[in-house]
């Protein structure tokens, strides 16, 4: 499994050198709030912006992405790891939409521990606490090397789904919104 993965980087990577007008890849940040904590926040009239941002209960998220410009669209796989307790792996699909660019798409996310990722045994349990949802939103490319997205976080309904010979269960957190904002280290393609 690991092999095949090894394989699948290495020949995403030589595709995307080999035409690296359609290709970008670098490191992203954002900040991402649950919707709930968001209307608590701003329904408030009272206090200072400092305050608003507490209530908000704001996380942190850093990470990479890489970009795939396909016949109009293009895919983009990100990991990201979020205030430190979660690692995220979206991946979104979209296309563009004049300036902006429309992006959906699925999310694996598990519970983030450093070690666990040299422990067989560990790894493992971390793998299987994986839980699933989605993200959609809007993105604006700023010249040919900051990526700035704006998506919504939710889950699906239900319990999970059986799939690979499993059952791959749903995530069950509030929906979220989040801002990042990336920087491509291979500048790639306005369009």
């Amino acid at each position: 499994m690991q092999k095949s993965i090894i394989l699948l980087v290495a020949a995403f990577m030589f595709a995307a050198t080999a035409s690296a007008q359609m290709f970008k890849i670098g490191p992203k940040l954002g900040l991402g709030a649950t919707v709930a904590n968001i209307e608590a926040a701003t329904s408030d009239g009272s206090g200072t912006i400092g305050d608003k941002f507490e209530q908000a209960n704001i996380s942190t998220q850093v990470g990479a992405f890489a970009r795939l410009k396909l016949l109009g669209f293009y895919v983009q796989p990100e990991v990201t790891v979020s205030s430190l307790k979660d690692l995220d792996i979206p991946v979104m699909f979209g296309t563009k939409l004049g300036p902006l660019r429309a992006m959906a798409g699925p999310y694996v996310r598990m519970a983030f521990d450093r070690e666990a990722i040299n422990d067989d045994g560990a790894r493992e349990t971390m793998l299987q606490s994986a839980r699933y949802g989605y993200q959609a939103g809007l993105g604006l490319d700023v010249g040919k090397r900051i990526v700035i997205d704006l998506r919504y976080e939710g889950t699906f309904a239900g319990n999970g789904i059986d799939a690979f010979g499993a059952n791959r269960p749903f995530d069950t957190g509030d929906p979220q919104i989040l801002l990042s904002v990336g920087y491509s280290l291979t500048g790639g393609s306005k369009k």
